[in-house]
């Protein structure tokens, strides 16, 4: 092949080009992904460093939309692709448990990509569904049952511990007896394999000189932690109802 196929090559033309095909594209927090890259090699023969795979968030804060890599993953070593050569590269990866579920408007996509030294590198990008943890699901669907809507999710960037800049947070609004008595009820977790951790932060309303008081220094939140384990569970979620229940009753007077 001439030395000007190899300088196009170097500018992106005629380079080697790579495209991922996912088993599935909508997986769980914590879910296993599978799948394959496919690798067609260009006009020249070339040598690819690694393939690389992100796990990219989305997310607005500030009033500026950030790119998050939140997992970076190695699918191989160095190898050398022949011209119009195809090679497959299957691959597994797990999904982290704190990956953000996309129904709140969070994009989450894989970006792949081929590390060919002294030439553009080739990427594709996959986006993906994330759907709560079971254990979550089954948590939001119990504080919906005690009497409240989920209205929004977003994230919180303060006040919460987490590897990443943010935590993704559930807000509820009361539809029940505390619609006088609570603003708001925002609930986050912490989640694990087989339990989760969760942080409910109960926003009060002002009724009177003393809450309207500590509405404005900021002290009108309550924050309730449970651990909910999949054991908890396994005879259905009617115990859990009423723990959370007496909980949020407890704190929100």
């Amino acid at each position: 092949m001439s030395l000007f196929s190899k300088a196009l090559a170097s500018l992106g033309v005629g380079n080697a080009k790579v495209d991922t095909r996912l088993r599935q594209t909508q997986y769980r927090q914590g879910g296993l992904i599978e799948g394959e890259v496919y690798i067609q090699g260009g006009q020249v023969e070339q040598e690819i460093d690694e393939i690389y795979l992100y796990l990219v968030v989305l997310y607005h804060h500030d009033r500026a939309q950030h790119e998050y890599i939140m997992e970076e993953y190695r699918l191989s070593e160095v190898f050398t692709i022949g011209p119009r050569e195809t090679k497959v590269i299957p691959f597994e990866i797990r999904l982290p448990y704190d990956t953000p579920v996309t129904t709140g408007g969070c994009p989450v996509y894989l970006k792949t990509g081929l590390d060919i030294k002294m030439a553009v590198d080739p990427d594709d990008t996959d986006g993906i569904e994330i759907l709560p943890h079971t254990l979550v699901e089954k948590v939001l669907a119990v504080v919906e049952k005690v009497g409240f809507q989920l209205v929004d999710i977003d994230f919180e960037f303060e006040n919460y511990f987490s590897r990443h800049p943010f935590i993704q947070e559930f807000e509820f609004k009361p539809t029940g007896d505390l619609r006088g008595v609570l603003d708001e009820l925002e609930v986050m977790f912490y989640i694990g394999e087989k339990e989760v951790e969760v942080i409910m932060q109960l926003d009060r309303r002002a009724t009177d000189l003393m809450t309207s008081l500590e509405e404005a220094l900021e002290l009108d939140n309550r924050t309730v932690r449970l651990t909910v384990r999949e054991s908890d569970l396994a005879g259905g979620t009617e115990a859990l109802q009423k723990k959370i229940s007496d909980l949020i009753q407890q704190h929100a007077h």
